[in-house]
C-alpha cells in the first residue's frame, strides 16, 4: 500500500486523457460502445472501472488495460476505511519463512525447481551468497545466467538464478 492517497481512475481519465484531447464523456462512450452514464459516472468518481471498461479504454487510448485495473485496485485499497483495524485483527501467517510467494502461488523452497523456466531458489547466508556469485562469474556458464538476490523483511536472503 502506498503512503500517498491515489486519485480515482475517473479523475485521471478526465484530467489526463479527455480534457487534453478535447473528448467529451458522451463522445468517448459512443466510441467505446458503452452507455454514456457509465463514462459520466466514472469521470465523476461515482463508478469503478470494470474489466470490460478497462479493456475498451486500453484499446481506445493504446494503454495496457491492466494499467486501468491496477489504478482502480490501488484506489480501492487506499479508500478502504478499516485497513488499519484489519491489520490489527489479522496476523501474518507465520510459515511464510520457508516459502516463496509469487504471482502464480506459493512454493516451498525444497520443491522450487520449475523445469519450464529453469528457476531455482535456495535460501542462503551472506557469506555463501558471495562465494556463489564469485564462482558463477569465474566459471562462465555456457548458457547465459542471470542472478538476483531477494531479501525478505525478516532478513532471510535467497539467490535467484535463471538460465535463458
Amino acid at each position: 500500500m502506498t503512503t500517498s492517497n491515489p486519485c480515482h481512475p475517473g479523475k485521471i481519465l478526465k484530467e489526463r486523457f479527455l480534457d487534453p484531447l478535447g473528448i467529451t464523456p458522451y463522445r468517448l462512450a459512443k466510441c467505446l460502445g458503452v452507455p454514456t452514464r457509465r463514462i459520466s459516472e466514472l469521470v465523476k468518481g461515482k463508478r469503478r472501472i470494470s474489466t470490460d471498461t478497462a479493456i475498451r479504454l486500453g484499446l481506445f487510448f493504446d494503454v495496457p488495460s491492466v494499467w486501468w485495473l491496477e489504478m482502480q485496485a490501488r484506489f480501492d485499497t487506499a479508500s478502504m476505511p478499516c485497513v488499519d483495524e484489519l491489520r490489527e485483527r489479522i496476523p501474518s501467517y507465520g510459515g511464510l519463512g520457508d516459502v516463496l510467494v509469487t504471482p502464480t502461488g506459493v512454493r516451498r523452497f525444497e520443491k522450487l525447481h520449475v523445469p519450464s523456466t529453469n528457476v531455482v531458489l535456495v535460501p542462503v547466508q551472506d557469506e555463501l551468497l558471495k562465494r556463489l556469485r564469485a564462482k558463477t562469474v569465474r566459471e562462465r556458464p555456457r548458457t547465459p545466467r542471470e542472478l538476483r538476490t531477494i531479501t525478505y523483511p525478516d532478513g532471510a536472503t535467497a539467490l535467484v538464478g535463471s538460465n535463458r
